[in-house]
């Protein structure tokens, strides 16, 4: 499960693998349509890791908007799934779908490139009190799937524990 603990934003060592995470609280723009269809910025509270991490915890809603508007998979499919592909837009430090797409969510800090380009593909954890979202192929993203298939191993178990 997921660890928190304080620490200073720029001291930490990066060697071994990942047994804690270390959080720090940001404010995330989240863009998307009203229910009148007018383009809506909202300053969210979030987290994300120290310098060199690669994941954003964000807030269900931002999870569920994006599920939403998945272009990938019919409504049907797409709610009933607990990942979303997102692209992270370097130049722009967003999250979406496509450039001029939206729901778009804005970091306040760059997150490690993956190659050469302006894009990193990311996947979007929906499982949950909060959401995750990963850039692909980095040791933060094998920490949210091995996260997210503990959760749902253990949702029995908790359950049962609901009521004793």
């Amino acid at each position: 499960m997921l660890r928190l603990a304080s620490r200073g934003l720029f001291s930490y060592p990066k060697t071994g693998p990942c047994t804690a995470r270390y959080f720090h609280r940001a404010t995330l723009d989240f863009i998307t349509y009203d229910a009148t269809g007018k383009l809506v910025t909202e300053g969210l509270s979030g987290y994300i890791g120290n310098p060199g991490e690669s994941y954003v915890i964000v807030p269900t809603k931002v999870g569920n908007a994006f599920r939403a508007a998945s272009p990938v998979a019919s409504s049907a499919a797409t709610a009933a799934q607990d990942k979303c592909k997102l692209t992270f837009f370097h130049d722009s430090k967003h999250f979406g779908f496509e450039p001029e797409s939206y729901p778009r969510l804005y970091v306040p800090n760059e997150l490690p490139r993956q190659t050469e380009s302006n894009t990193s593909s990311a996947t979007l954890f929906l499982t949950g009190v909060t959401h995750e979202i990963v850039l692909d192929g980095t040791s933060d993203a094998k920490f949210a799937e091995d996260s997210s298939a503990s959760a749902k191993k253990l949702a029995p178990v908790l359950e049962m524990l609901k009521h004793m």
